[in-house]
């Protein structure tokens, strides 16, 4: 090495230092410094490549003074396919700055590229290291230069070295910086998951929040139901899909092994799940599942996947992980916020049923009394007034027996032990056979199995006083995101036309509780063969 060659090198050395260190942007200093390095080199061009060392993914963030062959197009040679220096980089050959023999995205044959080359046809090939991590490659080349010496590799190497540490320092602000931004931002979604009064409501917040700030491709929020994970909302570039869909987790793959395990999984390429979906996960390329946990348990899972372009990060992966215990706070305020008004219903309405049983239920009791006393006070009273002293104690009884059946229904006894045997306890005490039929048990929200304990209330109130037929078939089933109950008499039934329109008051009440939930009740009765009531309420509402 000559005296001329060290001072030189000692040179370029510290200009590049000196280059490094005026910015922490990242494409901005690598430009600065491949412009820097090229022109004190004497070379004519160069190229960086910095590349997902596990995916086979690169992106060309730096390029000065390329030729036209491969400046065409927005640079398509260098930002499509792959060539020998990068699949030595993958293949883990690369390990020192080396000669490349031929540069393969200069051949026009094998790339079908247009222009000049510029008399470029070899590259100096240098891996990007700090330490042990790996970054990418740094490529420089010159008109008629098919070799490189070894003090010239030399040089390139220090420099390499020099813009690998600069990258990791860079790398590691940036990545300060956006989990600075990220946890900002979270703040303000966990503030509103704690104004959320329904868990429903959840989900769809939480895969909207990951897809638009972590920059996704798909996201996914599932739960487990019956022994299966349920995907109760996804998310697609700005699309959000209410519709659930059940999956096994042999199905699901990795996003059921997140759930089964209780960890966090990471994987490259498509998510796995082994069944032909509607929204099928085109072009994703990076995934995690990152399970929800509440009490020592798992409840659900989160999934994120980013196109190609995007790779999750360590600060990615940490914010969703964060966001899990917040989603897991929020399920539990909205649970007990839902709780603490099913109380207040619970008391207030049993206040409703003590002042109608002191008041109402007590000034008939002392009615029926009087109409008693009076036709024993009375002797070979006229005929009319016989009949007026009848018609008072049945209207008084039947007065009673509505009371009953009214405090009944604000106090109802069993619904705490499921809704079946609530009704089926229901039914026996108005005289009724109930016979229940469910395929498999149900946990359904506290607010839709109100809504089917009432309607219910009122179609066996409707069997005891029309049908003339004691017993009664209930029956409960779940059919995706929606639940469907038919309660059926085997009475006399009655003609359709009398019931066009809204039908009788306790018709409307039963329509009205359905459709207050987004449901639907439909009552299908012909004279002779009994009456059906089907009510079908979405799991959502």
């Amino acid at each position: 090495m000559t005296k001329q060659f060290r001072v030189r090198e000692l040179l370029v050395i510290k200009s590049i230092a000196e280059t490094i260190n005026q910015s922490n942007d990242l494409t901005t200093l690598l430009n600065s410094v491949l412009r820097k390095l090229v022109e004190l080199t004497e070379m004519q061009a160069g190229w960086i490549f910095l590349a997902d060392e596990c995916a086979n993914y690169y992106t060309c963030p730096a390029h000065y003074q390329l030729p036209e062959a491969l400046a065409v197009d927005d640079q398509k040679a260098l930002t499509t396919g792959s060539c020998w220096c990068l699949d030595g980089y993958w293949g883990g050959k690369l390990k020192a700055a080396v000669n490349t023999i031929y540069c393969q995205r200069l051949d026009q044959e094998t790339h079908y590229i247009y222009g000049d080359t510029e008399g470029i046809t070899h590259h100096a090939t240098i891996p990007l290291t700090a330490g042990t991590r790996k970054f990418g490659i740094l490529n420089v080349a010159a008109p008629g230069k098919d070799h490189f010496t070894e003090e010239e590799l030399t040089l390139m190497e220090s420099i390499a070295f020099q813009i690998g540490t600069a990258l990791e320092r860079t790398l590691l602000y940036q990545s300060e910086q956006k989990r600075a931004d990220l946890y900002s931002q979270l703040g303000d979604l966990t503030r509103d998951l704690g104004k959320l009064l329904a868990t429903e409501q959840i989900p769809e917040m939480v895969t909207r929040w990951i897809g638009e700030h972590l920059g996704c491709e798909h996201t996914a929020f599932f739960m487990e139901e019956n022994g299966k994970l349920s995907r109760r909302v996804s998310w697609k570039n700005g699309i959000i899909n209410r519709r659930r869909k059940l999956y096994t987790f042999k199905q699901a793959d990795d996003i059921g092994e997140a759930f089964l395990h209780g960890e966090t999984k990471e994987w490259h390429s498509k998510p796995k799940v082994k069944e032909p979906d509607p929204l099928a996960y085109i072009n994703v390329r990076s995934s995690v599942a990152v399970p929800l946990w509440f009490r020592d348990k798992p409840f659900g899972v989160i999934y994120a996947g980013c196109a190609e372009g995007i790779t999750f990060d360590e600060v990615d992966v940490e914010v969703i992980e964060a966001l899990a215990g917040h989603i897991t706070l929020a399920f539990e305020n909205a649970r007990l916020y839902q709780q603490q008004v099913d109380l207040l219903k619970w008391e207030e309405r049993n206040r409703l049923a003590r002042d109608l049983h002191d008041s109402v239920s007590q000034m008939l009791f002392s009615l029926q009394f009087t109409a008693r006393g009076l036709e024993a006070m009375l002797e070979n009273p006229p005929e009319i007034v016989q009949r007026a002293i009848k018609d008072m104690k049945d209207l008084t009884q039947d007065a009673l027996s509505e009371m009953r059946s009214l405090i009944l229904q604000l106090r109802p006894v069993g619904l705490e032990q499921g809704l079946l045997t609530g009704l089926y306890r229901y039914g026996k005490a108005q005289g009724l056979v109930v016979i229940n039929c469910v395929d498999c048990m149900l946990d359904l929200p506290s607010r839709v199995e109100e809504a089917l304990f009432r309607i219910g209330q009122e179609a066996l109130n409707n069997a005891r006083k029309y049908a003339g037929h004691p017993q009664v078939q209930i029956s409960l089933k779940e059919h995706e995101d929606q639940v469907l109950m038919e309660i059926k008499d085997q009475g006399d039934g009655f003609s359709p036309l009398k019931v066009d329109g809204t039908g009788t008051l306790g018709m409307r009440t039963m329509r009205e509780r359905a459709e207050t939930l987004g449901g639907t009740l439909e009552i299908d009765s012909r004279v002779g063969e009994g009456t059906t009531i089907r009510v079908l309420i979405p799991l959502r509402s």
